[in-house]
């Protein structure tokens, strides 16, 4: 979801040279962490960091940036805001993205965590060196390759605390290992990974006597760098092992429950789930501590489709649970040999694709699926993958099983396995993801799109297409045949700018006489950026961001001499040029030319003039009786540059169906009362014939001496006539000097008048 920001200061430069997209990019932040309904203020670190607009967040929160002066903030590389999460109770995992002028970023996690932040000390790595810690806190650092950190705290006797590392769920690569010591040096206990949090550790240990201890923690392979970091929380937070039901429906109030250290399994958590606008969410259910030292969290997911939870007794075909096909089913597999089943009803032709979400929402339950007839015969069984993945073809009308297991309980004291299963009609024969997460485009703009595709059964054409633009998105070069395609997505222009918008891709394929329809899944991409982190956000699974820039300065414009065009009578054709400005020098690709708006009997042929890169010419024919007249007429060139396409629009062109001649004049200047001054006149012939053209002034103001008539010969266009101005002419700006000009035409006497033309007469000069 979106929330709105307080802008501090936004400065748009707008480029009418080449000019390219400097999305900003993010590698992390500092602290790693925001507090719960307070204020933070926190570092953003990366590239093109300039011009921001506003954050874009899972979580509710408002942001104020603040202008930096140091060398890094002017070079893009850091910018410091205030986010402030309004509601105390927000914890657990977010994320967060800068939109700026120039497009959105990739996102980077943070925690919403409501123990105090310190960074670590930099030179950590002894047990001399350890640094001092005071619970409840928490520890933003970084391991270091084949080192250890080393932290300090002190203990109660009796006292029990709990420890968690937060480094793969926040994206991180560190793979955390921690010991404890006493203060002697010998060890106490080690960790490693615990279930619910991937590949990250928590614990709670209860201390014997008072005293201090000490924490090592490192990378279990020893590695270390940028990409290894972690937050280190420390209090007496519960530690949620495992929480059920993992969902609920958008805008319904679920009862969730949950097992683990400090945990009273008998609470029951009723949650207002927040309206998913049709797409699916991630949200946190945080469960704070008695003493306040600290909220454990865990995740469930916000869905769109009808829903059904297991009644127990369903153990046996008779007791399944009744559940929606499509729709998501939750269970809990919570002993050694439990096992669930759901009955759905199915028609003949629907394909079951059964999508198991376990682990990436914090349950360590591995599921086993199967598809079984009604009367328990198995149709199909899920795939193991690093998600378990149930397809089949239903066979015929009528009641289907879907069965459960898990693959991993092994003892009656095991902690509850939750899963949640959404169960799609989807064909499973072909998948699709992108390349990257977010895209950025002009408004009004194109971009293009590495769309890739898994192909397990279907080889066949699929053709793509862009949900969640809004009218107006094109799709175009949409047909992938093989592996990959790359279609280009133009943006509505109604979309504003420093907007941010998520599209779902979806692919289409024809199988026999059915259209089958495969969204967009980008957990290929996801798990190329984030390798180690399991829960995820779902717009990232579901969707592409795309990012609104400024629009794309103008790269050519169009000129019609005069802004007119005539078509002459007796003739019937004529030709006229458009002139193109190439505005970027670097624009040099053919300009494309329409006509439009011209008499139906009139046709257009646009040909370059050269090599079109400064002009085209457009050739008029038609009848050679159409009756005079004039036709607003509108003159539209498409160029594309970059893969952006402008369409430049001439709208005050005038068609003038005229006879096969037009005279204009026009004076040199002002002419002052006793003196003397040229007037211009310009002839335009049509058609083959030239005939010499004789040509007298019919009009001016009064005391204007002009010759009684001008003969222009067969090979000229233009001439010029000497005006005299009596002395006694009255001074004044006039607009009725007109000329009349007599030829033949195909044997035809053809006379024509100028349009008025002005003249200004100044007073005569002071003796």
């Amino acid at each position: 979801m979106r929330f709105r920001t307080v802008l501090f200061a936004v400065v748009v430069f707008f480029f009418v040279t080449l000019r390219a997209f400097a999305a900003p990019q993010i590698s992390h932040s500092t602290p790693f962490a925001l507090a719960p309904g307070k204020t933070t203020e926190i570092t953003l670190l990366g590239g093109q960091l300039l011009s921001p607009l506003r954050l874009w967040t899972t979580f509710a929160a408002k942001a104020e940036f603040i202008p930096l002066a140091d060398d890094a903030a002017k070079k893009g590389e850091k910018l410091v805001c205030r986010i402030t999460v309004p509601r105390g109770e927000q914890v657990g995992i977010g994320a967060l993205r800068l939109i700026s002028t120039e497009g959105v970023s990739n996102p980077i996690f943070v925690v919403l965590d409501d123990l105090p932040t310190v960074a670590e000390a930099p030179d950590n790595h002894t047990i001399v060196q350890a640094q001092l810690l005071q619970p409840p806190t928490a520890v933003d650092g970084q391991c270091d390759a084949v080192q250890d950190d080393f932290y300090r705290f002190r203990a109660n006797a009796g006292e029990r605390l709990s420890f968690e590392v937060v480094s793969q769920r926040i994206g991180a690569r560190l793979d955390p290992v921690v010991r404890v010591f006493k203060a002697d040096g010998k060890e106490i206990q080690r960790f490693d990974d615990a279930e619910g949090v991937g590949g990250d550790t928590r614990f709670a240990h209860t201390f014997d006597a008072a005293g201090d201890y000490l924490l090592a923690l490192t990378d279990v392979r020893h590695l270390g760098g940028g990409d290894y970091r972690y937050r280190l929380r420390i209090g007496s937070f519960p530690l949620v092992a495992a929480a059920y039901p993992l969902g609920g429906r958008s805008g319904e109030i679920v009862s969730f429950g949950a097992v683990g250290d400090g945990i009273d399994p008998q609470t029951k958590t009723p949650i207002a789930l927040p309206d998913a606008r049709g797409m699916r969410q991630l949200t946190y259910v945080g469960i704070p501590s008695p003493n306040n030292r600290g909220a454990g969290w865990f995740p469930v997911e916000v869905g769109i489709k009808d829903e059904a939870s297991e009644r127990e007794p369903n153990n046996s075909l008779a007791e399944a649970t009744p559940a929606p096909f499509p729709g998501v089913i939750n269970g809990n597999l919570n002993k050694q040999g439990d096992r669930d089943f759901f009955r759905i009803k199915a028609r003949k032709g629907q394909r079951v694709y059964g999508l198991a979400r376990t682990r990436e929402l914090g349950s360590a339950c591995e599921v086993y699926l199967a598809l079984l007839k009604a009367d328990g015969r198995k149709i199909a069984e899920a795939r193991q993958d690093r998600q378990t993945v149930l397809t089949a073809d239903i066979p015929q009308d009528g009641e289907y099983i879907i069965q459960v297991d898990d693959l991993l309980i092994a003892g009656p004291n095991s902690h509850d396995h939750a899963y949640r299963i959404d169960l799609d009609d989807m064909f499973a024969g072909f998948r699709l993801n992108t390349d990257q997460l977010q895209y950025n485009a002009p408004q009004g703009g194109t971009f293009t799109v590495k769309v890739l595709a898994q192909r397990p059964t279907y080889s066949g054409p699929i053709e793509l297409a862009v949900e969640g633009l809004g009218d107006g998105a094109v799709v175009s070069g949409n047909m992938l045949d093989g592996s990959e395609a790359y279609p280009k997505i133009t943006l509505p222009a109604n979309i504003p700018a420093s907007e941010i918008r998520f599209a779902k891709i979806v692919g289409k394929a024809k199988i026999g006489d059915q259209v089958v329809t495969v969204p967009l899944n980008q957990r290929e991409t996801l798990r190329t950026l984030f390798p180690s982190t399991e829960i995820l956000p779902a717009p990232f699974v579901d969707t592409i961001a795309i990012g609104v820039g400024p629009p794309f300065p103008a790269f050519f414009d169009l000129a019609v001499p005069g802004n007119e065009a005539y078509f002459p009578q007796l003739v019937g054709a004529s030709s006229f040029d458009i002139n193109i400005n190439r505005i970027n020098r670097a624009f040099k690709d053919p300009v494309s030319i329409a006509v439009e708006g011209l008499p139906k009997e009139i046709a257009a042929k646009v040909e370059p003039v050269g090599d079109g890169l400064k002009a085209m010419r457009v050739s008029l024919t038609g009848p050679a009786n159409l009756p005079e007249g004039e036709f607003p007429i509108r003159i539209a060139g498409t160029g594309v540059f970059q893969d952006q396409t402008k369409r430049v629009v001439l709208e005050n062109v005038k068609l003038g169906v005229t006879k096969p001649l037009v005279v204009s004049v026009a004076m040199a200047g002002p002419i002052a009362a006793g003196g003397q001054q040229s007037a211009n006149i310009l002839l335009q012939r049509f058609g083959d014939e030239r005939q010499p053209v004789r040509m007298q002034v019919s009009d001016g103001p009064a005391g204007l001496s002009v010759p009684i008539f001008v003969s222009i010969p067969a090979d000229a266009a233009q001439t010029k006539i000497l005006l005299t101005a009596d002395a006694k002419a009255a001074p004044g700006k006039y607009r009725n000097l007109a000329v009349v000009a007599t030829t033949t035409v195909k044997g035809q006497n053809i006379t024509v008048t100028s349009k008025p033309a002005s003249i200004e007469i100044l007073p005569a000069p002071a003796k």
